[in-house]
């Protein structure tokens, strides 16, 4: 028997039962029940708050919090790289010797570059990582993307800037190969709240990624007791920016070095594609059988005729021997006409067998290309429409942003909100740190309760009423300062939330439509086609911005033009997906 010291009375505890004193519970054996009922209690609440707070369903495959928080980690260093430039990228151009006039051109121009680049390496880092594996992708596109963002901030002229973002974003395959992780380590019961936090990324580098360009450009300027005119950051002054966004991604690289293990299933892939090169085999077996069957018939057809001929020619020499003085007489014109018949017969033989060889060359091409993973990935409806959907998505999206910096930093006579840099920087953070918050409930709630397909459409449809109504907001400008930040910020919070979200579906939409084994490639060439559209979303955006504010033709023409534009597209984009099969809210079998 044991004695109590003093009243802790540890779970489970055998006390003396001559020491009980009244009001004390033990059971049979003289265990203390007090404390098992306070630990039950506090274990019953610590449940019931659990399950309020729960974010996945309770039928639903445990999450591997690891592997997201890795996934989160990377995701982060590709958003802040992207977002860092956005609140000085109008003053840059300036700085290059550019008109107020046309900084939304230049700056439209700067922001796409990295987008070109994305459009020519996505699809080949997403079919690397199929064959070489995801870990060793991951941590070169980490690396080489820090790289050229540290050189971006050395950048003294508008062609070095568009050298260095199109070099970043030649070798961020970062996005397309974290999406194809996230499909390995998920199923559909949590692959939506995996892919929501993966969104949370995109929101923590559009809060630090502006707040780091806007705080630290031009540091020689802002803070000149600190950094001196004449030093590094004096002659380039938005290298302190880009030094920060490099050493993210030097501490990404790292971690995912230590950490990030290999999750490519290559039995399992391998299976698959076994599978299927067994299917089109099969495919490939009855249009032969019946090629065989053909041919079968042609040469029954061939022997009858060869009978025929044969009857015809026994007669016909009989009749040449009653005639023999005639074939004399005629034997020199009989022969040339021989020769030319010969002649002839010779010669459709041979166009039949060169034409015959050109049709087996082409089938050979033919089926050669159809062989091919680009082929085979829009061969598929699924990966058809998810891929169309992201990309739409990602114009209008990048669009906004790009045109929302521009705006926000034009002057009042222009119409736009006459920001600095670190005021744009501010505002971006302010309306990004809800989103950053809120994403992990909002998404997989609307997904639980509507589907990804519903959620698209009703996050569209709001975000592109959002967008419309964004410029009127100049209208504030002459009214006090607080009341502008909050309308602003009323605005622009829930069209970031419901970006977030779009973003979520859209990306759920492309894992849903691959085939295990196709993962990296559909994100490679999904990313290849989103980063297309985000090439000439602000190009687009941006010329017709200052178009607008140039001219200065009145409304509709004026800067609600530009923000209507990519409103609309998203409404259109909404009814479209009215129409997209229930089969995207699902993965693949």
């Amino acid at each position: 028997m044991t004695e109590r010291q003093g009243s802790d009375k540890p779970t489970g505890t055998v006390v003396n039962m001559e020491e009980i004193s009244p009001g004390e519970k033990v059971d049979s054996n003289g265990v203390d029940l007090s404390v098992n009922k306070s630990t039950r209690r506090r274990s019953s609440i610590w449940k019931t708050a659990k399950n309020k707070i729960r974010i996945t369903p309770k039928d639903a495959t445990p999450v591997n919090w690891k592997m997201i928080g890795l996934v989160f980690v990377s995701m982060f260093t590709s958003s802040i790289s992207l977002t860092f430039l956005f609140p000085f990228l109008p003053e840059m151009i300036l700085f290059f010797g550019y008109q107020e006039t046309d900084k939304g051109y230049y700056a439209g121009l700067v922001a796409s570059m990295v987008f070109a680049g994305r459009a020519m390496g996505s699809f080949f880092w997403g079919w690397l990582s199929d064959k070489m594996g995801r870990r060793p992708v991951m941590l070169m596109t980490i690396f080489l993307n820090g790289f050229f963002c540290l050189l971006f901030g050395f950048t003294f002229n508008l062609p070095m800037a568009l050298v260095t973002r199109f070099l970043a974003g030649l070798v961020n395959g970062t996005v397309g190969v974290s999406k194809s992780i996230l499909y390995e380590i998920s199923d559909d019961t949590n692959q939506a709240i995996g892919m929501s936090i993966i969104s949370m990324s995109w929101g923590a580098g559009i809060i630090l990624g502006p707040a780091v360009g806007g705080l630290l450009a031009t540091p020689a300027k802002r803070y000149p007791s600190v950094f001196p005119s004449d030093g590094v950051f004096g002659q380039f002054p938005y290298l302190l920016p880009s030094l920060i966004v490099a050493c993210a991604c030097f501490v990404g690289f790292v971690v995912d070095l230590i950490a990030l293990p290999e999750t490519r299933n290559k039995k399992q892939e391998e299976l698959e594609v076994e599978v299927e090169e067994r299917n089109e085999e099969l495919q490939k077996l009855a249009p032969l059988s019946k090629n065989q069957t053909s041919q079968t018939d042609r040469m029954i057809s061939m022997s009858a005729e060869d009978l025929h001929c044969h009857t015809e020619r026994a007669v016909y020499e009989v009749k040449l021997y009653q005639s023999c003085q005639e074939l004399h007489k005629s034997h020199d014109s009989n022969m040339a006409g021989v020769r030319q018949r010969s002649s002839s017969e010779n010669g459709k033989m041979l166009s039949g067998e060169v034409e015959e060889i050109e049709e087996n060359t082409s089938r050979s091409v033919l089926d050669k290309m159809k062989r091919t993973t680009l082929y085979k990935i829009f061969s598929m409806p699924d990966c058809r429409t998810a891929v169309f959907l992201y990309t739409v998505f990602s114009f209008s999206a990048i669009g906004f942003e790009e045109i929302f910096t521009i705006w926000a930093s034009t002057k009042t006579y222009y119409d736009g909100l006459g920001f600095e840099t670190n005021e744009i920087g501010m505002v971006l953070g302010l309306a990004s740190f809800p989103m950053l918050a809120l994403n992990l409930f909002i998404y997989p709630l609307l997904n639980r309760i509507f589907g990804t397909k519903k959620t698209f459409i009703i996050c569209g449809f709001i975000n592109g009423v959002l967008m419309t109504v964004t410029p009127v907001l100049h209208l504030l400008e002459s009214s006090s300062s607080s009341l502008l930040w909050t309308i602003l910020l009323i605005v622009i919070i829930p069209q970031k939330i419901m970006t977030s979200c779009s973003f979520t579906a859209t990306s759920l939409f492309v894992n849903n439509s691959s085939p295990s084994h196709m993962a990296g490639s559909v994100n490679g060439i999904a990313m290849t086609a989103t980063a297309i559209a985000r090439t000439l979303a602000p190009t687009i955006g941006g010329s017709v911005f200052a178009w607008s504010i140039g001219n200065d033709l009145g409304a509709p023409f004026d800067v609600n033009i530009s923000f209507f534009l990519f409103g609309f597209l998203l409404w259109l984009t909404s009814v479209y997906s009215l129409f997209i099969p229930e089969s995207l809210n699902r993965k693949k079998k």
